[in-house]
């Protein structure tokens, strides 16, 4: 029905431990039934429970409130605008600098 993606981040201020969230992805008929919803939680309480510090992501800030996430300036991607570059401190500090995400995710198709 779904799928949610959580990989290795690492953020120019050195902490380790962070994941970015995304891709997040839902057949279309399967949308709007808590199916995202689900798979975002549940990967959150996974990271958790392996000792993440936490996680970012690039995203709406409004689906993704309900999570705990919100924007901090202190962090930035490729000049993107903050309300959109967002984080969930689970064990602090919070991040400050540049999110790097794995090469893989620059490759062109």
């Amino acid at each position: 029905l779904g799928h949610v993606a959580f990989s290795p981040v690492s953020i120019e201020s050195g902490e380790t431990g962070w994941y970015g969230l995304g891709p997040v992805s839902v057949w279309p008929h399967c949308q709007r039934r808590g199916v995202g919803t689900a798979l975002v939680a549940e990967g959150l309480r996974r990271l958790e429970e392996r000792g993440a510090s936490g996680c970012v992501l690039l995203g709406d800030p409004a689906f993704y409130a309900r999570f705990g996430f919100g924007s901090d300036p202190a962090l930035t991607y490729r000049g993107l605008p903050a309300q959109y570059v967002q984080r969930l401190v689970m064990v602090p500090p919070a991040p400050r600098g540049e999110i790097t995400y794995h090469p893989a995710f620059e490759a062109a198709a």
